[in-house]
């Protein structure tokens, strides 16, 4: 049993990663419980981004069988980030123990194979010593610039000033020459101005839900012809990348935004607005457009 002066420090979070929502909550409740900081991800595309969007996670423990992104292939992803990818602690828990995922495992150096129903006190000690191994292993590394640097080209492949691309055709690409989109542009560009003369006036921590003006943005950039990365507008979104993060997937289940895997890398996802979200956003843009004539 781990006590709170065990508990390691707050600069590791533990992500937890399984297809089943309720599997998430309970393990990252008993994670917090005894001190650790944990995250948990229902996806294991989500979880990748969230791996390389939040340089405190230092530790990965996750299902194995998932839809589209199985356990084995997020560790492998990981496993292929950089210096932080190849020093994460990977921890396995899987209700189905099979010869092979076990000799991948091995491959991946996973340092725990738990089979569920996971007996409790047994994660949280490998918990434990998973964290204090990572912190152990970044130590020499933990003021060196190179990391920060390191993070960012893991992002987009690119320094973060390039995160927009222009040139490529977008799937539902808006005609500049279009009738009203001149207005409509002009209109996103005050309606984006206002988050940052607010941000100095008001208190951010009130405002904390960037979902809006996420899409304000991304409609900007349809208008403009460029593209933008999954990182790259969660980076711009204001707050913690968790938050980006999760709030972008809600938009895509709503159906408001769709994600496109980059055919020149894998790791990077692009992110647009959906056709109705488009046509959804010319209409209030058309109405507040005339309010301000």
């Amino acid at each position: 049993m781990i006590t709170e002066t065990e508990a390691p420090r707050p600069e590791v979070t533990i992500l937890v990663v399984d297809d089943e929502p309720a599997a998430v909550d309970e393990i990252v409740f008993a994670l917090r419980s005894a001190g650790f900081k944990a995250i948990g991800m229902t996806s294991g595309v989500v979880a990748l981004e969230c791996f390389l969007l939040d340089p405190s996670i230092g530790v990965v423990l996750t299902d194995i069988r998932m839809p589209k992104q199985d356990g084995i292939g997020l560790l492998k992803q990981v496993r292929s980030c950089g210096a932080r990818g190849e020093a994460a602690e990977l921890i396995v828990a899987t209700g189905f123990p099979e010869a092979e995922s076990a000799i991948r495992s091995i491959d991946l150096r996973v340092g725990k194979y738990l089979v569920k129903p996971v007996d409790p006190g047994e994660m949280l000690a490998s918990a434990a010593k998973a964290v204090d191994s990572y912190r152990r292993s970044m130590r020499p590394a933990s003021n060196d610039s190179t990391i920060l640097s390191g993070l960012a080209k893991l992002l987009d492949g690119r320094a973060p000033e390039k995160y927009f691309q222009g040139g490529e055709a977008l799937p539902h690409r808006i005609d500049p020459a279009a009738s009203g989109e001149e207005t409509r542009v002009r209109t996103l560009e005050a309606m984006l101005a206002i988050r940052s003369v607010r941000s100095q006036l008001l208190p951010q921590e009130i405002f904390s839900d960037p979902a809006w003006f996420m899409l304000l943005e991304l409609a900007l950039l349809e208008k403009q012809g460029k593209q933008i990365s999954v990182s790259g507008i969660c980076l711009t979104s204001g707050v913690s990348q968790t938050t980006a993060l999760r709030r972008v997937q809600d938009m895509v289940e709503a159906g408001l935004l769709i994600r496109r895997d980059d055919p020149q890398d894998r790791r990077r996802v692009h992110v647009s607005l959906s056709p109705n979200a488009i046509a959804k956003l010319n209409s209030l843009l058309d109405i507040v457009g005339d309010r301000r004539s």
